[in-house]
């Protein structure tokens, strides 16, 4: 047995103990230890190098399908496991419970065995999966197409996936084919259905980072459509959308010329697999009436730092996003506009403030409202990177870009264009307090040349979306696109065992 190390400060390694897949063993082992989300590499010592500690095939597939029989739950709703990546290199996961039950397990077991059936004897007419962010939500492009699909094609077999507890389940109420996540039907629709239709990467019609097993791998690797949350262009896709990738969309929906050259320029994709049809949610907003709404919000809206994650509270609050944010509060707090002050953001933000920073300000919550409710009557976003920017652009409500940490940000996220020749808004990165009062003295409305360049950024400005979207569906070609994921993953997993 091979003795596992790991770094804990740069070139400094700590012996853990001998490797072994007996989970009294492990569990000892990671017990007596201090983790950091959300992986951690492991190390073995060769010679006088540490080299990434390497997993032989018979301790790769059996980490790869039960992987679930050493995961280590801690009070505070932690999960600690051994986790084998892709290149049989073994790491130590830590992260957030995601829900996933030993009950629920069992059901998944059954509903693989018998969609696997089905899929053989009924190789045909099989159903698709819409659902949205962590299959918590239904507010916006997923929740769209699925209810333009069962108002104009209810005879076709698309469903919906949400939680039983989401803030808005209530929504689907008198819609068709709603499957609650978790449940069996779920876990059957996903070896079952032949597409997925999101504003999210597959995962998130799974559980959380769940990434072993059977079923984990027919997610990753199911066809689909990805209909995004915004226009690109501030935030770099990850590279697992990359049009070479076997994990990328058979579809990236795309909303004008100038997103389109970004997909195909920068992701590989030929200009047939990026359709401009215009994103789904923007059919909830009837623009001409929008134009008439009373707009008497000013909105904070912030996107998260993935290098946030799980991070403890007590480091939270020392943080340069949460200071940042602070202090942007306490500025827009003392603008002489007669708006109200609404922030929107990540949970944790919402926690950390307290009551003394929030006077005269409004927490918004999903209990409060969706967001695309929110927006009707938002006079002026404030935010940072966030792909809600051009929906307020969309809706001609202008932007105050507050990019505080851009120089981090373009290192460990990037974006399509020049952040510092922002296509629209005002950059209020340098004197946010001046970029407020110079967005009150426009009245909050958008500058001539900005109304002048929106056909720039948007090729529709219908409610006909999801229609373009569903007639995009019909012609795709599963068939091909099936045959050449399978020769794919035989080429990988022959890859994988010829590997030394």
């Amino acid at each position: 047995m091979k003795t596992m190390y790991v770094e804990k400060y740069s070139g400094t390694f700590v012996k853990l103990g001998r490797f072994s897949l007996s989970r009294k063993k492990l569990y000892k082992i990671l017990r007596n230890n201090d983790w950091n989300p959300v992986y951690t590499k492991v190390y073995e010592k060769k010679g006088n190098d540490f080299l990434p500690f390497r997993l032989n095939l018979i301790q790769f597939f059996q980490l790869f399908f039960f992987s679930h029989v050493y995961q280590i739950k801690s009070p505070d709703r932690m999960v600690l496991y051994p986790f084998a990546t892709r290149s049989r290199n073994l790491v130590i996961s830590y992260r957030s419970d995601n829900g996933m039950t030993k009950s629920k397990r069992f059901r998944q077991f059954w509903a693989y065995f018998l969609a696997t059936i089905m899929n053989t004897m009924f190789p045909m007419n099989r159903p698709m999966i819409v659902y949205e962010k962590l299959s918590d939500r239904a507010q916006e492009s997923g929740y769209a197409y699925f209810k333009y699909m069962n108002k104009y094609h209810a005879k076709e077999p698309v469903y919906f996936l949400i939680k039983l507890d989401s803030p808005d389940i209530d929504k689907l109420y008198g819609l068709k084919n709603i499957v609650v996540h978790g449940s069996f039907k779920h876990f059957y629709l996903l070896i079952r259905s032949k597409l997925f239709i999101s504003s999210e990467t597959p995962g998130h019609a799974y559980f959380w980072r769940e990434n072993m097993g059977l079923t984990a791998n027919v997610v990753r690797t199911k066809p689909y459509v990805f209909l995004q949350h915004g226009v690109l262009g501030f935030k770099k896709l990850d590279n697992l959308f990359y049009g070479d990738r076997l994990t990328a969309p058979v579809r990236l929906i795309t909303s004008s010329q100038f997103e389109q050259d970004i997909v195909t320029k920068q992701l590989g994709y030929d200009a047939s697999r990026a359709p401009i049809t215009g994103l789904a949610r923007w059919d909830l907003i009837d623009l001409p009436k929008e134009r008439m709404n009373v707009r008497d919000k000013i909105l904070f809206f912030y996107t998260w730092r993935p290098w946030l994650d799980d991070v403890d509270d007590e480091t939270f609050v020392q943080s340069e996003y949460f200071l940042a944010i602070k202090k942007s509060i306490k500025q827009i707090s003392k603008l002489s506009s007669d708006k109200k002050i609404i922030v929107m953001m990540h949970p944790k933000m919402h926690a950390a403030l307290n009551s003394s920073d929030m006077l005269n300000i409004k927490l918004w919550t999903d209990n409060d409202g969706p967001l695309n409710e929110l927006m009707s009557s938002v006079a002026l976003l404030v935010t940072d990177y966030s792909s809600l920017s051009w929906e307020a652009y969309y809706r001609e409500i202008p932007v105050v870009f507050n990019m505080f940490d851009k120089e981090r940000y373009e290192k460990e996220v990037d974006s399509y264009i020049n952040l510092d020749e922002l296509p629209f808004g005002i950059n209020g990165s340098g004197d946010l307090s001046f970029a407020l009062a110079k967005a009150e003295k426009q009245n909050f409305h958008l500058r001539p040349e900005e109304l002048l360049n929106k056909s720039k950024y948007f090729a529709y400005e219908d409610q006909g979306a999801s229609e373009r979207i569903h007639e995009v569906v019909q012609n795709i070609d599963l068939k091909s696109i099936n045959r050449d994921k399978r020769r794919s993953m035989i080429q990988a997993i022959l890859r994988l065992i010829r590997s030394k």
